[in-house]
């Protein structure tokens, strides 16, 4: 029943059928193995890499893929994969090693194509910006210094 001026309904649990084809021994499975491409093989760097391609490695389809990701990792691929991005660029901005690497190079790094996407998806996971991020954890980048000839 729709309530106020917006016409807000409740949320309706999921009734499709494939959620219910697949048992829980094979969504496990498929959990298994979707960590294992998403993760171990690093597969959320490839900007191009999509529920279709996850699923054409898996040898299943995109509604078995979705219906393991809400109930296993209960988010979808992309926020997925974008949570994946962002916790290796967290380790990246705080590395003093990439102090030198710009914001957008490590997001490129990282899989996201492009500088507004990675700001997007880094501000919608911790509330920052990756800059400001960077700033608490290793200090505001010192200027290098013009050498004048007297």
């Amino acid at each position: 029943m729709a309530t106020g001026k917006y016409q807000i309904t409740e949320l309706k649990k999921c009734t499709a059928d494939y959620h219910n084809i697949l048992g829980d021994e094979r969504k496990d499975e498929l959990h298994d193995r979707i960590v294992e491409i998403i993760v171990d093989d690093k597969k959320y760097r490839e900007k191009d890499y999509t529920a279709s391609k996850l699923a054409a490695d898996l040898g299943t389809n995109c509604r078995y893929i979705s219906a393991v990701m809400t109930e296993r990792f209960h988010t979808n691929f992309n926020g997925l994969i974008n949570k994946h991005r962002i916790n290796e660029a967290m380790t990246l901005l705080t590395e003093e090693a990439y102090r030198e690497k710009s914001i957008s190079e490590i997001g490129e790094m990282v899989g996201f194509g492009t500088r507004q996407a990675f700001y997007a998806s880094f501000y919608r996971f911790l509330n920052t910006t990756p800059r400001e991020f960077r700033v608490k954890h290793l200090g505001p980048k010192k200027r290098k210094r013009s050498s004048k000839k007297a």
